[in-house]
């Protein structure tokens, strides 16, 4: 099995429309040859700074102040996908007609990654 791990971070107001576009394509998943199973994750952006802040003194706090984030901020999502096979995800890919790319991209910060990850933990 093959686990492709996508991330993608969506414009600050756009998160909805992101995420109803990945959702919205689930049937279209299941029914690809070699396709085993995914799992969509939205960030919660900010929800860990402020669990960590909220525990700690203002002078632990200016010890380690928080770096203001370089560019446009926006909200991460993972796909986390499963594959009988490298050839079976990538003909799936390819088969794809690139004209959804329009209905998503003007949600999208430029940053975005994809990659074939081992499970180490076992």
């Amino acid at each position: 099995m093959e686990t492709v791990v996508v991330r993608i971070a969506a414009k600050q107001g756009m998160e909805d429309k992101v995420e109803h576009f990945y959702l919205s394509q689930q049937a279209e998943y299941e029914a690809a040859d070699g396709f085993v199973s995914r799992t969509i994750l939205r960030a919660r952006t900010g929800a860990m700074m402020k669990t960590i802040l909220a525990r700690l003194t203002p002078e632990q706090i200016a010890k380690h102040p928080v770096p203001e984030p370089e560019g446009e901020t926006g909200t991460e999502f993972l796909l986390i996908e499963r594959w009988e096979s490298m050839d079976a995800r990538t003909a799936f890919t390819m088969s794809r007609s690139k004209e959804r790319d329009k209905d998503l991209f003007p949600y999208l910060l430029p940053q975005h990654a994809s990659e074939y990850y081992d499970e180490v933990t076992g």
